[in-house]
């Protein structure tokens, strides 16, 4: 009896020990809460729907835990660079998990989707369009915005 309590003793500590370790890819897959304190930062587009970003092409977004505010940087569907500011929010689904949503300001209304947070990482994230589309956007954390694109902003 004392060893076959030993053996599913060491096996319940091996199990333990190989849920925590990496995916092989070099980093880990230790997810965080979706949080204002987590999610702040400057955030860079590099995948869209799988895809890289078309050259010249970017969208940076910064998350400003303070009063839940962004600041958008993009030329997505312009040829002209814009900057875009509102209040975002996260909400809690049973089934879908964390949703982030947001509104611009000046009256310009809702964000087209809200997203599905699919992955938080310390410096990762993958967003889900909560729509039929569903498509999906891969973020870097950044440093900030490139003093390039915030030349181009009209004042």
């Amino acid at each position: 009896m004392k060893t076959f309590l030993k053996t599913i003793a060491i096996l319940t500590v091996v199990i333990c020990f190989g849920a925590c370790s990496d995916n092989g890819e070099g980093y880990s897959t230790d997810t965080l809460e979706v949080t204002p304190n987590n999610i702040s930062g400057y955030w860079m587009l590099t995948k869209f729907n799988g895809m890289e970003l078309p050259e010249d092409t970017y969208c940076y977004i910064r998350y400003i835990r303070k009063d839940k505010k962004f600041e958008m940087y993009e030329n997505m569907n312009s040829m002209y660079p814009r900057f875009i500011t509102g209040k975002y929010s996260i909400e809690t689904d049973r089934k879908k998990g964390s949703i982030l949503s947001g509104v611009y300001d000046y009256g310009n209304g809702e964000w087209n989707n809200k997203y599905i947070v699919v992955e938080l990482l310390e410096n990762f994230m993958v967003l889900e369009a909560d729509s039929e589309e569903g498509e999906v956007c891969c973020y870097e954390r950044c440093g900030g915005i490139p003093a390039d694109i915030l030349e181009q902003i009209p004042e």
